[in-house]
This record gives structure tokens, C-alpha cells and sequence, in this order.
């Protein structure tokens, strides 16, 4: 993933203070987590990079940005990653990762041209529109939010679905297995255990990810947000994949 680079190996300030921890982080991150058969490599880097941006940590997130184009993520999925993101930790983390990932562009030599998918002629109804039926693909049938139509909940719930499930959801750069992993890491990354989570878990199982995949995830992330976030997130994951009959 180094693409030969030997500062990704190094790691500034905890290799000077703290050389056990470091052996420690490549035997248990990146000598056992990372190698783990249950989830594809590019996966893994989508979880990864998702996860450090919703943490803010700018100086992993560069290290892995570039180990994800060295594994073979071509700089327009990277950029997709930050965009998919945007609903859940925000424009100003999202400005940062790519004004960061621009100049590992522009260091690598890489002319990058934006993809334009947004039809600015779409009605709002039809965005809309599409924004329900990519919603109902990735979580299936939802309850009613039982809001009055002229609430503020139902106006957030209306720009919701119009921009994140309808503008950002119905890109074509990006896989659903990939989008459904975004959403798990930067849910369980901010911990968030609610309802929602337990609607991703299922909503992710119904575009394709497998049992083994779904939990792989939550393991990949116990290093970066925590091995208590990740067993609630796993035995959260057990409960639905029960409701399912799938455990």
C-alpha cells in the first residue's frame, strides 16, 4: 500500500516514544486486521478514508489517500468517497479532505478532471422524486416520519432526500457496496447506535454486502474509532442479521 514510499511505515512521534505501540499497531492494524480475507482491499481503503474524515485526522487521512491510489482506487472514487460523506460529517470536514487530496493530485502529477453529474435542469419534484426511489434501494420501505408537511422536520427530511439520496446517492462513480460502507464507518466512527444504524446495517445487507462483509467492516474500524464502537456496532449487526435470518 506504500507504493514504496518508506515514511508510511514510519510514524512520527509514536516510533521515538512508544516503539512497543508501533510494533503493536503493524503486528495488530496492519498485520492482522488488514490482511483479513472477509473484505476486499479497495473496500477497506474506502472505510478507511471515510473514517478518518469523519474524525478529522488530517495527517492519516493523506497517508491513506495516497495508499488508496497506490492499491489501485482511481482519484475520482477518492473524490466520491468526500462527497458521499458530505450529509454525514458535514462541507467543512469534506472541504478539507479534498483540498488535501488536491494537492496529493498535484504532487503525483495527476490532471484531474471533475465528472459532472449534476442536471441542474431537474426539477426539484423529480430530484426529489429519485431521492425517494434511491432511498427505498438502499434502506428498503421506511415508516412515515409522521411530520406535518409544513414542518421544519419534514423540510429537513425534503432537502435529505432531494440532495443526499437523490443529488449525491445516484452517482455513478461510486458501487452501492461502497456507499453502504461509508455510511456504516462514519455512523460508527461518530457512534451513532440508534435506529439508524440498525436501518444501515439492513439497508446494506439488501445492496449486496454479505454478513462476513458487514461485520469485516466494523473490524477494520476498531483500530481507527475504537474496539467499543465497534463491538456495539457488531452486536447491533448480530441482532438485524438475526431479524433477518441470515446470522
Amino acid at each position: 500500500m506504500s507504493g514504496g514510499d518508506n515514511t508510511h511505515y514510519a510514524l512520527p512521534g509514536v516510533d521515538q516514544l512508544a516503539p512497543d505501540l508501533k510494533r503493536i499497531i503493524d503486528e495488530a492494524l496492519f498485520g492482522m486486521i488488514w490482511t483479513r480475507p472477509g473484505l476486499e482491499l479497495s473496500y477497506r481503503c474506502v472505510a478507511t478514508v471515510a473514517a478518518l474524515m469523519a474524525l478529522g485526522e488530517l495527517n492519516l487521512l493523506r497517508r491513506h489517500v495516497e495508499r488508496s491510489l497506490n492499491v489501485g482506487l482511481t482519484p475520482h472514487q477518492v473524490v466520491e468517497i468526500f462527497i458521499q460523506s458530505t450529509f454525514y460529517v458535514g462541507v467543512p470536514a469534506v472541504e478539507t479532505a479534498l483540498r488535501l487530496t488536491k494537492e496529493i493530485f498535484e504532487d503525483r502529477g495527476i490532471a484531474y478532471q471533475p465528472i459532472s453529474e449534476y442536471d441542474t435542469n431537474r426539477h426539484s419534484d423529480e430530484l426529489h422524486a429519485l431521492g425517494q426511489e434511491m432511498h427505498r434501494r438502499h434502506m428498503g420501505d421506511t415508516p412515515s416520519s409522521g411530520y406535518d408537511d409544513t414542518s421544519p422536520e419534514a423540510d429537513l427530511e425534503r432537502i435529505v432526500d432531494e440532495y443526499h439520496w437523490g443529488a449525491i446517492h445516484s452517482r455513478s462513480t461510486l458501487d452501492d457496496k461502497s456507499r453502504a460502507i461509508i455510511s456504516l464507518a462514519s455512523l460508527t466512527i461518530m457512534g451513532v447506535y440508534d435506529a439508524q444504524m440498525r436501518r444501515r446495517i439492513r439497508g446494506a445487507v439488501g445492496i449486496g454486502l454479505s454478513p462476513v462483509e458487514v461485520m469485516e467492516v466494523f473490524i477494520h474500524l476498531s483500530m481507527y474509532g475504537g474496539y467499543v464502537n465497534t463491538r456495539t456496532a457488531m452486536r447491533i449487526a448480530r441482532s438485524v442479521f438475526i431479524e433477518l435470518g441470515i446470522s
